[in-house]
């Protein structure tokens, strides 16, 4: 039976990260199951200008910026189409990538935004570095997106990730599960290694007093039942991959124990063993509005360079 086709929203400004992302793109999806909407914002003339239209320099300056609009447009429409061409290149047939190229309407921030809740199954960003045809910086957008966008599911792509290994954070959480089906249903299955991982946080007794209220035998059964715990999820996360179609020697599982900071861990772990993309859910076991976008995604968006963070809501 042939699979409901992925849309993915990648929002384009033409910085020197825009191959970036696209290679990235095309190492991580099925391309047979895959659509692709290219969407740059273009930043208008300020309105300041535009009301003093009537002073003849402002005017010769307006002139100028429109023509220069005009042949941004038509830079970042080309630079659409090689970015079209390379989707080609790797099996994606043309008319699954789309090209939308518009005028900002309430800044680029609030149009991207209001854009990417159009039914995406994804909505992808660079972490942002400046330059290139569209002189813009989608670095500052990706936080306002990550706070704002609670409804969708957001991958923030790092600079060069590595390519083939997955990491997904994993508690008993209905969010966390919802990032794991989500990983079955978006990447190349065929293509990719995947860790699913929990985090124990251990119990500081650095206070004066606390090693006698928490003394050294109660932590580690604490760190022992927590691990026990967690056995039945990564059972049932096993079972949707594989459903999904990955293979179960792509899957692998792992506890870190009785470290102080869950993001810190997921940090370390991504860097030493090379993982290209880390994912996990919004808001994890405490399932409160409120907390969307909670301690350990801020922490991981502030720390995540090396590799691509997915949110998954």
């Amino acid at each position: 039976m042939e699979r409901e086709r992925n849309k993915i929203l990648a929002a384009i400004d033409g910085s020197e990260q825009t191959h970036e992302l696209v290679d990235y793109l095309s190492g991580i999806i099925p391309a047979q199951e895959t659509e692709i909407v290219l969407f740059h914002v273009m930043a208008k003339i300020p309105d300041s200008l535009r009301n003093r239209e009537k002073d003849p320099q402002t005017a010769r300056h307006i002139e100028n910026l429109k023509k220069w609009e005009v042949e941004r447009e038509k830079q970042v429409r080309d630079l659409m189409r090689s970015l079209r061409r390379q989707f080609v290149s790797i099996g994606m047939p043309e008319y699954s990538t789309m090209i939308s190229i518009q005028k900002a309407k309430e800044g680029i921030a609030k149009d991207l935004l209001n854009e990417a809740q159009r039914g995406y199954n994804a909505v992808l960003i660079g972490r942002g570095r400046t330059g290139g045809v569209g002189g813009q910086v989608l670095g500052s957008v990706a936080m306002k997106l990550g706070s704002k966008l609670s409804s969708a599911n957001l991958w923030l792509v790092g600079k060069r990730p590595p390519r083939g290994k997955i990491l997904i954070a994993l508690d008993s959480s209905d969010a966390a599960m919802r990032a794991v089906r989500h990983v079955g249903s978006m990447i190349d299955r065929a293509a990719h290694s995947l860790e699913l991982l929990h985090i124990v946080r251990g119990i500081s007794v650095s206070a004066a007093g606390r090693e006698k209220i928490f003394p050294e035998e109660y932590r580690q059964r604490l760190i022992e039942e927590a691990e026990n715990q967690i056995r039945p999820a990564f059972d049932k996360a096993v079972e949707i991959l594989t459903s999904a179609g990955i293979a179960r020697d792509r899957i692998s599982t792992k506890v870190i124990s009785g470290v102080p900071s869950q993001a810190g861990a997921i940090y370390e772990e991504a860097m030493r063993e090379g993982f290209g993309t880390v994912v996990l859910g919004r808001k994890g076991l405490s399932n409160i509005q409120e907390f969307d976008m909670g301690r350990v995604s801020a922490k991981l968006v502030q720390l995540a360079g090396g590799f691509s963070l997915w949110m998954i809501a």
